[in-house]
């Protein structure tokens, strides 16, 4: 097993070859590290931006303060603020004064609030914040701050608190979190949890809520049905925030909004109805405690991991509604279906879990797309990750692999069990920097496509908005996502990483470093809009076949990422904030309508539809023959017996045509030996039917 200070040394010097090779600052590779383990091992936020900015000395009038990265999360009515500690040398110890810089975060916002910004050019990234935060004043409830470092904390400073602050006539909740070397570690461990929430009533003044339990025949989940106070809701959803949100649900708030307008209206004007009107919320834990009431009926008197799968608008809005409208949430309630998954061996981001969250969400369209890892699509593209050698590059006499991690965590747990010897060929065949999660599928995708609006929502939004057209295709034809897509997928991630090493060394973004991932996704799709324009294609498989970009490619991207920086900066438009702009489709029209002229030597790369189109067939004919061998498979190893199971429970139902019924038969006379081989429509129409008895909630 791998030690801390080990891993420590592996983790910086990642850390610096990836300043290397963007011509980056350490802090800024290091803060999107951290932001990482922040959304996706913590759920503590959805996103974090770099926003750096420090002054040493103070005054009576405004307080010195830093700031390395922040985000106004108004869906959770919480603004985090982080501050960076960065140390490549020897492993220090953090005491009482590191934790004690948490007051410049403190100081950062309140000189915010006292007009410390004010008059300064809203596109500086200090000065947005600074906006953004007097006019969402009044929605603002807690000032979450962060203090990472790459030194380790003291034990003695594991518990830190910090008063309420209190201005004029508002107080807001300050939490604080250290991710210290130690606990970066943690998240790499297979074993690692993220800490468990538990909500005891008797901490919000509640005897507990009363509950009845539906008599179900299941063995790995319980089931109630509750009535919770809407006030109870609030709090707990102002206190804990993100971390009470399915992820589906806290992408549906980001892209939707937090605060349904009719809800908010039955808050403040029909109270009494709202119990009427309102569809209740649907919830997952881990466990819960139950006791006899004083009535007598059966009352849940506190939660483990509570999670809210549907109903986020309606506990946002409840909190919303007491901070910023001051509302008496008193006489409001809910009702809430509660799941307890009682197998250990259930996880919360299982498969039966998500499958909940899915179907409690299924009225909604943003929520409705699957997020899980589990989707055939990446099963795909992590089977040729593992098998599709990229050509040697650099005068290598070996080939290396670019590693899909499906599962978060995959590349650095195989890691952390290897000899020295094992590790360094594995990092030499799997390089950290050629490893790509989900999230960077989509934003590779989404950029090429040009839909720059999407990627800059950040990574869960635009995820769910790869998902959704990702499930529509693939329930069309999946025969196009085979190994040339493969290709061409890795062939855009280099684009991608190429554009960003071409942004972070130009001389105009050095001065001002600020908005490159919005810059990067716009470029490249006005890069694509522009090739579009001269009726050919871009030829990503020159891209796959040097593992790098050309030299006249990479002039015009860093061409193209001035103009679209003026596009960002130009006073006139639609809105002052640049982030905010840039998720409007409004800023991408203006992108395009910007001339520009792609070089000669671009142009002279770029290849003629019809050679795209043959190559494109010929990976969809091989795929085709690849699915019909899959299918065999599937339908042989799913059993007779199963085939049989699922033959009776769809006659009964009334879901089968006699077709349909006769194909079951063939699958099963094939799983039995009898049939020797399937015809490929056989195959597909059996699989079909399969998945359309799963849609009715029959599955074996």
């Amino acid at each position: 097993m791998m030690q801390l200070e080990e891993f420590r040394q592996d983790f910086i010097n990642e850390i610096e070859a990836e300043v290397i090779e963007l011509k980056d600052h350490a802090a800024d590779v290091f803060i999107r590290r951290i932001e990482d383990i922040l959304v996706n091992d913590y759920s503590y936020l959805s996103e974090l931006q770099p926003c750096f900015y420090e002054r040493r000395e103070g005054t009576k009038a405004f307080k010195g303060m830093r700031l390395d990265a922040q985000s106004l999360d108004l869906s959770t009515n919480t603004l985090n603020l982080m501050l960076v500690d960065y140390n490549a040398g020897e492993m220090q110890t953090l005491h009482k004064d590191f934790v004690e810089r948490a007051q410049l975060l403190i100081n950062f916002f309140e000189n915010c609030i006292k007009g410390f910004f004010n008059g300064g050019d809203p596109s500086v990234p200090e000065v947005a914040l600074a906006i953004e935060i007097r006019k969402y004043y009044s929605e603002i409830n807690k000032i979450h701050l962060f203090l990472a470092s790459t030194n380790k904390l003291s034990e003695r400073q594991k518990t830190i608190s910090l008063p309420t602050i209190s201005l004029a006539d508002r107080q807001f909740q300050v939490e604080v979190d250290i991710i210290d070397i130690s606990k970066i570690y943690q998240t790499k461990l297979s074993d690692f949890q993220k800490d468990e929430i538990i909500i005891d009533m008797a901490e919000f003044g509640i005897e507990g809520i009363p509950c009845i339990q539906a008599e179900i025949e299941a063995t790995n989940y319980e089931s109630y049905l509750a009535i919770v106070p809407g006030l109870f809701l609030s709090e707990i959803y102002k206190k804990y925030g993100p971390r009470l949100l399915e992820a589906n649900v806290r992408s549906f708030l980001n892209v939707r909004g937090a605060v349904n307008k009719g809800i908010r209206g039955t808050i403040l004007n029909q109270r009494d109805r709202f119990f009427t009107y309102n569809n209740g919320i649907s919830t997952t834990a881990k466990a819960i405690t139950v006791k006899r009431g004083k009535s007598g009926g059966l009352i849940i008197t506190s939660f483990t991991d509570l999670q809210i799968i549907n109903g986020g608008q309606t506990t946002a809005s409840l909190a919303s509604a007491a901070i910023k409208d001051k509302a008496d949430l008193s006489g409001i309630y809910v009702q809430m279906k509660l799941t307890i998954v009682k197998d250990e061996n259930i996880s919360p981001d299982s498969e039966f879990v998500r499958s909940i969250a899915k179907y409690a969400n299924s009225q909604n369209k943003v929520t409705a797309a699957d997020l899980n890892s589990n989707h055939d699509f990446y099963i795909r593209m992590e089977e040729f990750s593992r098998k599709t050698y990229a050509p040697a590059t650099n005068n290598n006499t070996y080939q290396t692999l670019w590693f899909f991690e499906r599962a978060r965590g995959q590349y650095d747990q195989a890691k952390m069990k290897m000899t020295k010897a094992q590790k360094e060929t594995y990092e030499r065949i799997n390089p950290k920097k050629q490893v790509f999660k989900k999230t960077d599928i989509a934003k590779y995708i989404n950029s090429c496509e040009q839909l720059p609006y999407f990627v800059a929502w950040g990574a869960e939004v635009n995820m769910t908005r790869f998902q959704e057209a990702l499930e529509k295709a693939w329930a069309v034809s999946n025969v196009k996502y085979n190994v040339g897509y493969y290709r061409e997928l890795i062939a855009k991630a280099i684009l991608f990483k190429e554009v960003e090493r071409t942004i972070s060394r130009l001389d105009w973004y050095q001065a001002q470093k600020a908005y490159r991932a919005q810059l990067v996704t716009y470029t490249i799709s006005k890069f694509m809009y522009e090739v579009e324009k001269t009726g050919l294609k871009f030829n990503f498989k020159l891209l796959w076949d040097r593992q790098s970009v050309p030299e006249s490619i990479c002039k015009d991207m860093g061409e193209i990422a001035r103009l679209a920086y003026d596009v960002f900066m130009d006073p006139n438009k639609t809105t002052g904030n640049v982030e905010t702009y840039c998720k409007s489709k409004k800023c991408w029209e203006m992108l395009q309508q910007v001339p520009f002229e792609l070089s000669d030597e671009t142009k002279a790369l770029l290849i003629d539809a019809t050679e795209d189109a043959v190559e494109k067939a010929s990976a969809q004919k091989t795929q085709r023959f690849e699915n019909s061998v899959e299918a065999d498979i599937l339908i042989f190893k799913f059993g007779s017996q199963n085939w049989a199971k699922l033959l009776t429970k769809g006659k009964e139902q009334g879901h089968l045509t006699p077709h349909e019924e006769r194909l079951i038969e063939v699958a099963i006379n094939y799983a039995n030996g009898v049939y020797t081989s399937l015809s490929k429509k056989q195959a597909t129409e059996i699989l079909a039917i399969k998945s359309k008895l799963e849609g009715y909630g029959i599955t074996i």
